[in-house]
């Protein structure tokens, strides 16, 4: 499963980021669904929005936010050109964006993203399965109390 790519750790994000939980949940759904939209097709639910514990910039622990969309390949235009539109749409966020593919003939491609209103977002972009990962800015909850309200 490519997800795991975006995944950066929340420590990385700067002083004074800090958000409520709600706020990061809110604003890592609208980005990852938002990025749905645009690529279009039909995404289906493979995870989330689930609480995980992260370091906050003052060192204890908080709480970011994981969501991922899939859903199964291309549907109608190409991996390029989704990428393509998906760089806008998040440059235009605030997301700063680097292109990836694997070796081989047939590479695995996408993009990935930091910052902006997110800690982390990335793009698969593979023939076979497309998915959306998006990891939320380190918000001052607690995880377990998170959890139960999911």
């Amino acid at each position: 499963m490519g997800a795991s790519l975006a995944l950066t750790a929340c420590g990385n994000d700067p002083p004074g980021r800090v958000v409520p939980p709600d706020q990061a949940r809110s604003t890592v759904v609208d980005v990852v669904e938002e990025t749905t939209e645009a690529v279009g097709g039909d995404w289906a639910l493979y995870r989330g929005p689930d609480a995980e514990v992260c370091e906050q910039p003052d060192g204890r622990d908080g709480a970011r936010f994981v969501y991922i969309l899939e859903r199964k390949g291309a549907d109608g235009s190409t991996p390029a050109t989704d990428i393509r539109m998906v760089e806008e749409l998040w440059e235009g966020k605030g997301i700063t964006t680097e292109r990836f593919a694997s070796g081989g003939a047939d590479p695995f491609t996408g993009v990935r993203g930091a910052d902006g209103p997110v800690t982390s977002v990335g793009f698969n972009a593979y023939p076979q399965r497309y998915s959306v990962t998006g990891v939320s800015t380190c918000s001052d909850g607690d995880v377990a109390e998170l959890r139960q309200t999911e």
